[in-house]
C-alpha cells in the first residue's frame, strides 16, 4: 500500500528525524544535562581529624593507632660546692669554720642529712674535721674544726666534704679538695715541772751549780725545739702585800731581754736536763720559764718555777 506523503513525513518527524532531502536525515540536537554526582566521587579523599589513617589498619581491618615512648627519668644525684676556705688560703688559728652549699639534680627530691668534712696531712690518713647537720640563714651548712684537737701538724692540710641525703647515694667530695696552709706557732707547752737531781754543796763556795730536770707536754708535731731560760727578774711590785707571792703569773709580761737561755730540746723531746746556780744567802735561783718555737713562730711563755717576791723591811738584811 503506497503511504501518502504527508503521512510519511509526519513518521520521520515522530522518529526525530529532519528531512533534508528523501532520504538525508539529520539528527536532532543533544541538550546538555546536569546529572547529579554520584556518592563515588563525593566522598571526601582526607580522613577527618581523629580518624584512623588508611595506611594504619591491624590485619582484620580495624584501625590502630601508633604507641608513644615516655622519657626515661634521669637518676637523682647529689652535689655541692665549697664556701670556704679558699683554696691555697693561709690559716694562722687552730680553729676554723668550714662550709659548702650542698645541691640535688635529677628527677625526684630529697632532704639533704649532713656535710661531713673531713682532712688530711702528709703521712696520715683521712679524718673527720667536723659534721654540718643543719643549713644556716643563708643556706651554707657550716662546722667548725679545731685542728690542734685533730692532731693537725702546722704545714699542708687538704679538706674534702661528702654530702648525704635521704634515699639517694652519698655525694663523695662533689667539689674536689681544698689545700690550704695551717701556719700556726706551737701552742704553750703545759704541765711543766722543776725536779732537782742534785744536792746544794756550799763547802766549796757560796753558790753551787745543781743539775735539774725540766718536763712538761706538748701536741706532738708542732714545736721544732723548745727553750728553757731563766731570769732573775720579778715584773710584779716589790710589797709587803706582795711578798712571798711568784713574780710570774699567767699574763704577766716579759722582758726577753732579760732572759738566759739555759738549755734547748728537739721538737719531740718532753724533758731536758740544766744546771741551777743556787747561793747559799740568797734566792734558790731565778723563774724558769719554758717556749716552743717553729717556723711560723713561737709559743707564749710557759711558766715552770716562778721566783717569790722578795720585800724586806726598810732596815733589815737578808743575809
Amino acid at each position: 500500500m503506497r503511504i501518502p506523503w504527508a503521512a510519511s513525513t509526519l513518521i520521520l518527524v515522530l522518529a526525530g528525524g529532519v528531512v533534508g532531502g528523501c532520504d538525508a536525515i539529520v539528527p536532532p540536537a543533544q541538550s546538555p544535562t546536569n546529572s547529579a554526582p554520584t556518592a563515588a566521587s563525593d566522598a571526601p579523599t582526607t580522613p577527618p581529624p581523629g580518624a584512623a589513617s588508611p595506611d594504619a589498619t591491624a590485619t582484620d581491618g580495624t584501625p590502630t593507632t601508633e604507641p608513644t615512648t615516655a622519657p626515661t627519668p634521669e637518676p637523682l644525684v647529689l652535689g655541692g660546692t665549697w664556701v670556704k676556705p679558699k683554696a691555697g688560703g693561709r690559716l694562722t688559728s687552730y680553729t676554723t669554720t668550714l662550709s659548702a652549699r650542698p645541691t640535688a639534680t635529677g628527677d625526684g627530691v630529697t632532704t639533704f642529712t649532713e656535710i661531713v668534712f673531713s682532712a688530711t696531712w702528709a703521712g696520715a690518713a683521712k679524718k673527720t674535721a667536723c659534721k654540718a647537720t643543719e643549713p644556716g640563714k643563708n643556706g651554707e651548712w657550716s662546722c667548725k674544726a679545731n685542728l690542734l684537737a685533730l692532731g693537725v701538724p702546722p704545714g699542708k692540710v687538704t679538706f674534702s666534704f661528702d654530702v648525704s641525703g635521704v634515699g639517694v647515694p652519698v655525694a663523695r667530695s662533689p667539689d674536689g679538695a681544698r689545700r690550704i696552709i695551717y701556719a700556726v706557732p706551737p701552742p704553750r707547752p703545759a704541765n711543766s715541772r722543776l725536779q732537782q737531781l742534785e744536792q746544794p754543796d756550799f763547802e766549796s763556795g757560796d753558790n753551787s751549780a745543781i743539775l735539774h730536770r725540766v718536763q712538761w707536754s706538748a701536741p706532738a708535731g708542732y714545736a721544732d725545739e723548745f727553750l728553757v731560760y731563766e731570769t732573775f727578774e720579778c715584773p710584779r711590785p716589790s710589797t709587803r702585800e706582795n711578798s712571798g707571792k711568784p713574780c710570774f703569773v699567767a699574763g704577766t709580761p716579759v722582758d726577753v731581754s732579760k732572759l738566759e737561755l739555759r738549755a734547748k730540746a728537739a721538737g719531740d723531746a718532753a724533758s731536758v736536763k740544766i744546771r741551777l746556780t743556787e747561793y747559799e744567802c740568797g734566792p734558790a735561783h731565778g723563774s724558769i720559764l719554758l717556749r716552743a718555737r717553729n717556723a711560723y713562730g713561737k709559743s707564749v711563755f710557759e711558766i715552770v718555777e716562778a721566783a717569790p717576791i722578795d720585800w724586806v723591811p726598810p732596815g733589815d738584811m737578808i743575809c
